[in-house]
């Protein structure tokens, strides 16, 4: 199987960029963007996050969780978890001329949040380079605490590392391709004596291989959940459908939706502990 980053290489340049759009102040641009694309993972990602919750909780006995998003961005997770919104609710009152969120004023966008009746069942710290969009996510109440670190690159300071501790749940949706085993491990190493649970949706042709290596070291058992598979986003051209196609070709991939629905589609990785495998 190839690695991530042999992966990484051959789609590059074909990819859209949304690095622009990831860090601004307000997120209209972040949310212009993926509506471009019909980006739905987080939508398609939640009721299977709430399955998975209620199975942590059964098993752990526990109520209230702490959730890390991993590449949380402006807290689009946290806000479709912790609220009855959907991912069109959000699209809409950022978008619309005459949405809810299109002014950009900090006091309306805090009570719109507030007003649907945030969960405190949930906890979420936000794990992102992006420190204006986790910024963004904490003065609007959806984060607890976040991390604008690039742990590709570094360790987590011992600040940081006290943040993550005690996690229950660590999910992405999204960012596998972009952070590797690399951010994996450092974050489970700093939240591990909780042993939470890892969530992972990965986009095709992404690997989680290695991924699922490092977290082996930390005894957790990964499986591919093949009843959770759900569409990330439409190909952004025809010359992207070929390099991602290419790629699933070269690694193995099943690639039937791919080839006939016109959308990229994303699996799901659960890892825990072997006695508590789902």
């Amino acid at each position: 199987m190839a690695p991530i980053s042999a992966v990484r290489g051959s789609i590059q340049g074909t990819k859209p960029d949304f690095t622009a759009a990831y860090n601004r102040k307000w997120p209209h641009a972040y949310f212009r963007a993926h509506l471009a694309l019909d980006y739905m993972i987080p939508d398609r990602a939640e009721p299977v996050f709430e399955r998975i919750f209620a199975d942590y909780r059964r098993v752990r006995n526990k109520s209230r969780l702490k959730i890390i998003d991993i590449g949380c961005s402006y807290g689009v997770n946290a806000a479709l978890l912790r609220t009855d919104l959907d991912l069109d609710d959000l699209y809409a009152a950022y978008l619309k001329a005459s949405g809810s969120l299109s002014r950009r004023q900090e006091i309306e966008h805090r009570a719109f949040f507030r007003d649907r009746g945030l969960r405190d069942d949930i906890q979420f710290v936000g794990v992102d380079p992006s420190f204006r969009a986790v910024r963004y996510a904490k003065n609007m109440g959806l984060l607890e605490a976040g991390i604008t670190a690039d742990l590709e690159t570094r360790d987590l300071t011992v600040n940081e590392r006290c943040v993550l501790a005690g996690a229950d749940i660590i999910i992405s949706t999204g960012c596998v391709g972009y952070a590797t085993e690399r951010t994996f491990a450092r974050v489970y190493e700093a939240s591990a004596t909780s042993r939470p649970w890892v969530v992972a949706f990965v986009m095709h042709p992404f690997s989680y291989d290695d991924i699922a290596a490092a977290l082996r070291g930390f005894a957790l058992e990964t499986k591919v959940a093949d009843r959770f598979r759900q569409r990330q986003r439409r190909f952004s051209t025809p010359t992207e459908r070929q390099a991602i196609l290419k790629a699933m070709a070269k690694l193995g991939m099943e690639d039937r939706l791919e080839r006939t629905t016109g959308y990229i589609y994303a699996s799901c990785y659960i890892s825990a502990p072997s006695r508590e495998a789902l």
